[in-house]
């Protein structure tokens, strides 16, 4: 049998016009849909590797902060340390200028002077005693005024004192000393 085809040819061609544009709106459809999905895919990886970069510097982060802790105990550790030396410091640098204070008023007492007590405030040392007479006195104060480590001497009082009928000086002067 032979088929005849009583449609006229514009009818065709239109069928397959609309046949041809149902064809191409699926295939542009459908290759926006993979566009879509690989654009998505591609977001969904770059957004997974910020992540883990993320995850990463954070971690780093709890690592630095643990090592900002330590080094912040370092420094109050080094500070007490640096106080604790400085107050031994300061206490060897107190003992060794008594002992040099100490040292220097022996060798500077005349024969006829006592001396009854040493009272040091920061710089300056009160001495207390007892002489034969003023010129004992005044020969101690000329030797101190000698000494090295002595700035100043200045006599506070010189009152008489009566000691088994010896008439003898009580005095009281201050020393200003400069240790260096």
């Amino acid at each position: 049998m032979i088929e005849i085809n009583l449609l006229p040819i514009s009818e065709i061609r239109e069928k397959e016009k609309k046949r041809f544009k149902v064809s191409v709106s699926l295939l542009l459809t459908s290759l926006v849909i993979v566009v879509c999905v690989y654009l998505k895919w591609t977001a969904n990886q770059k957004e997974r590797i910020v992540d883990e970069n993320i995850g990463k510097i954070n971690e780093e982060i709890k690592r630095l902060d643990l090592l900002i802790k330590e080094v912040a105990q370092l420094k109050n550790e080094k500070e007490a340390l640096e106080k604790r030396l400085k107050v031994a410091e300061a206490l060897e640098k107190g003992r060794l200028e008594a002992a040099v204070i100490m040292m220097d008023l022996s060798k500077r007492v005349p024969e006829k002077l006592w001396l009854e007590g040493l009272e040091k405030k920061g710089e300056s040392v009160k001495c207390s005693g007892i002489a034969l007479d003023e010129e004992t006195i005044a020969d101690f104060m000329t030797a101190l005024k000698g000494s090295p480590y002595i700035k100043k001497v200045e006599l506070e009082s010189v009152t008489k004192q009566s000691i088994g009928g010896v008439n003898l000086k009580k005095f009281i002067l201050t020393c200003e000393f400069r240790i260096d």
